[in-house]
């Protein structure tokens, strides 16, 4: 890689590239999290459920 400094202030592209491929990566991790979160307070409250009807 052959970078030239000419006195801009600024990203290279190629960096910019990755800081949006490491952004994007990022959403989808939360966004995984958050679902995965749902769906195990949904299933203890089916477990709770079980437990509390049985006497």
């Amino acid at each position: 890689m052959f970078m030239m400094k000419r006195g801009k202030k600024g990203m290279e592209l190629e960096m910019l590239a990755w800081w949006i491929i490491a952004f994007i990566v990022l959403v989808i991790a939360f966004i995984g999290i958050v679902i995965l979160r749902g769906k195990g307070t949904g299933a203890l409250e089916f477990i709770k459920n079980l437990f509390r009807f049985k006497k």
